[in-house]
């Protein structure tokens, strides 16, 4: 062989290098095993595992469009006021929550921001909830104890404005004492330094001091009975306010009757939101079918104010319902005047997932 046929040779073996194997088989890599996600089900339904993690999490929420008319609960919203008018409002809620086991129990936490669009024009977005719960204490932002040991007065679309039964937001530390035996109590410490989500106005008091609200309660909460006491104290006011309700099911029936005592009936503070000494407040909902249930629900204080509300929510499917709701309203202050009697309604269409 001649020195130009061993160039050549040489160079073929070193540009394709595998030409004589190409016949071999092609191995591929094996893939990486998938890890699934599990389900969790040691804290309810719908939670699952954070790959990687032993934390669980749970994801959900709803979207809501709520059509309003007449202005029994300030729903007039039109330039100028003083007559009924309509008004409109889609809302996305959407809640996160997460729990994990730990030595001193289940370490939780809570988020619900909410998406609110309102009339087509004024949109916002506020975080509704968020807590850190341990070992029976709570952090964080959400009802006051006040207002969130009571529950909501009834299950009407509207909360009440004339007699409101409480404040709501406060970013606070709680503690919850729960034997699971029925017996329930309760203590936090809350801030009202920020009165803008707040629906008093106590000008003359500003929330802006170093002592927070003081709010106790205690309760007997079984099935089909519940009994719930539960006082409030406003630092900056230096007044309070006690609330008092119970309730009970018989088959589908179920009832409630709360009533509460202003400390100083001539002036509203952050928990006695109403128009005098005392207010009340009263309801009830009946299951009709598998699908539907009416409710139904009254209040009134010492001042005169009354205001109702009659619905029936009806489930189309499992996860989207659909309510509409009557309302009433007579409010008695110098602009209303004691003849000043409002009515309007509200249909929700609401899908929860």
């Amino acid at each position: 062989m001649n020195s130009k046929a061993i160039l050549v040779a040489t160079g073929s073996t070193l540009l394709f290098p595998h030409a004589g194997r190409a016949a071999d088989a092609i191995v591929a890599a094996q893939p990486e095993p998938m890890e699934y996600v599990r389900v969790c089900d040691a804290f309810g339904e719908a939670y699952f595992y954070i790959p990687g993690t032993e934390t669980c999490l749970k994801i959900g929420g709803y979207l809501r469009v709520d059509i309003s008319g007449g202005d029994p609960n300030g729903q007039d919203t039109f330039p100028g006021g003083g007559g009924d008018s309509w008004s409109t409002r889609s809302r996305l809620s959407f809640r996160i929550s997460t729990a994990s086991d730990t030595e001193y129990g289940a370490l939780k936490t809570y988020a619900e921001t909410l998406f609110n669009r309102d009339n087509n024009t004024d949109s916002s977005v506020n975080l509704e909830i968020g807590t850190i719960e341990l070992a029976g204490f709570l952090v964080g932002y959400v009802d006051t104890l006040y207002t969130d040991f009571t529950d909501d007065a009834g299950n009407g679309i509207n909360d009440y404005y004339d007699v409101n039964y409480g404040d709501f937001h406060q970013t606070q530390i709680r503690y919850t004492y729960d034997p699971g035996n029925g017996f329930v109590a309760a203590i936090s410490l809350e801030d009202d330094s920020d009165p803008s989500g707040s629906t008093v106005e106590d000008v003359d008091e500003a929330d802006d001091d170093y002592v927070p609200d003081i709010i106790a309660a205690v309760g007997y909460v079984t099935d089909p009975f519940k009994a719930r006491l539960v006082g409030a104290y406003d630092s900056s006011m230096e007044e309070g306010a006690i609330k008092l309700r119970l309730d009970g099911t018989i088959g589908g029936l179920s009832v409630f009757a709360m009533g509460g005592w202003n400390t100083d009936g001539d002036r509203v503070n952050n928990y006695a939101q109403w128009d005098g000494a005392w207010a009340a407040w009263i309801g009830a909902s009946y299951i009709l079918t598998e699908k539907a249930t009416i409710n139904a629900s009254m209040n009134f204080d010492e001042g005169g104010d009354i205001e109702g509300a009659l619905n029936i929510a009806y489930a189309v499917v499992p996860g989207f319902e659909i309510i509409p709701e009557l309302d009433f309203r007579n409010k008695m202050d110098e602009k209303a005047g004691p003849d000043a009697k409002d009515w309007g309604g509200v249909i929700r269409f609401q899908r929860n997932f």
